[in-house]
């Protein structure tokens, strides 16, 4: 009986490469989405602290200008750095999905191959069937043959 041998066993191997590195390249660019996403969340937090920590909502509490001044230079620096980021996210996104369809393009690719695969193997077990069966029946044929 002869070893089965698949004729695309290096395009396979090589599908299931690419594949792996696809599904790594969508994972590092999930982890840049969710970065972005935590800063984002944290330079939020940080905004809403700022904004209710300030002063003129209760009487008695004294107004300093340069206070003022300097924390309302703080908030806008702040929403350019969210504005920043979001935009950061929304690119990470993008890239994210980008990925995600490479990555599906490649399973595709694999797994048509990999039909192709199962599709021969079938074929040759089949095909080591009927000669174990041809040879069998031979055997059988042989041993019930009355002799002459």
């Amino acid at each position: 009986m002869r070893r089965f041998q698949f004729r695309l066993e290096t395009v396979l191997r090589h599908r299931e490469l690419i594949v792996e590195l696809r599904e790594q390249s969508y994972t590092t660019a999930q982890g840049h989405v969710l970065a972005a996403e935590a800063k984002l969340s944290e330079l939020q937090a940080q905004y809403r602290e700022v904004v209710a920590g300030r002063p003129g909502g209760t009487p008695g509490v004294q107004f300093d200008a340069s206070e003022i001044q300097g924390r309302e230079r703080y908030l806008e620096t702040l929403q350019a750095a969210m504005e920043r980021h979001q935009r950061r996210r929304d690119a990470a996104r993008i890239v994210a999905e980008q990925m995600h369809a490479a990555l599906i393009a490649a399973r595709q690719a694999r797994e048509a191959v990999a039909r192709l695969h199962t599709k021969a193997l079938q074929t040759h077990q089949a095909l080591i069937r009927q000669i174990e069966q041809n040879a069998l029946d031979e055997l059988a044929l042989l041993r019930h043959k009355p002799t002459t």
